[in-house]
């Protein structure tokens, strides 16, 4: 890989959106997202945080080697702190529940136990004309629901999705020209000479 600034990224802005399991996930960047997707409003500075872990387990045999590295399990999660309240976000951060509206006051019922609405999501982030949307075609809010109400600052709610099992679980897809060619496994783009020939 030659070193090129122009390849560094600053997700400088981005947005969240979250749809009803199953549907179709964008396979472009230059166009807004059908109406079945539901943008999840501002989002705090921290931005969106991505965990791809790998739990392994290494294989020895009885000549003491370690022969191989057993893939046991590949837990992914996705995790923002979302700032508007609302409908969506309501039912983003607690997995669920209805809304009724009568007489000008509208009341939330959280899920019963034991509902978490499975949607799909897509994470977009944007550099200048650079575009990268993260889709995920099954996810699940995990953990608990933390939220503060203080005169100091906004109301925010922390959440955290485990990515489930999709085929594919996940893509990205960009407009970044960086990403174009693909490069054979175990070779790179052979820096510029410095010399004369």
């Amino acid at each position: 890989m030659a070193i090129s600034a122009d390849e560094v990224r600053v997700a400088g802005t981005g947005r969240v959106f979250t749809a009803p399991k199953g549907t179709a996930l964008p396979t472009e960047v230059d166009t807004a997202l059908p109406a079945d997707w539901t943008d999840l409003g501002y989002v705090t500075t921290d931005g969106v945080s991505f965990t791809f872990s790998r739990e392994t387990e290494d294989l020895a045999a009885w000549q003491g080697d370690k022969i191989r590295v057993l893939s046991l399990s590949e837990p992914k999660m996705v995790e923002f702190t979302l700032m508007q309240t609302d409908v969506a976000v309501l039912q983003t951060a607690f997995g669920g529940g209805t809304v009724e509206t009568a007489a000008g006051v509208t009341t939330y019922t959280p899920p019963a136990r034991g509902e978490n609405v499975e949607r799909s999501m897509v994470i977009e982030f944007m550099d200048d004309a650079i575009t990268y949307r993260y889709a995920f075609g099954r996810v699940q809010q995990e953990g608990d629901v933390n939220f503060v109400l203080t005169r100091e600052g906004a109301v925010e709610y922390p959440v955290t999705f485990g990515v489930l099992e999709a085929t594919p679980a996940y893509t990205i897809i960009t407009n970044d020209p960086a990403m174009e060619a693909p490069i054979a496994l175990g070779t790179s783009k052979k820096a510029p000479s410095m010399m004369n020939d």
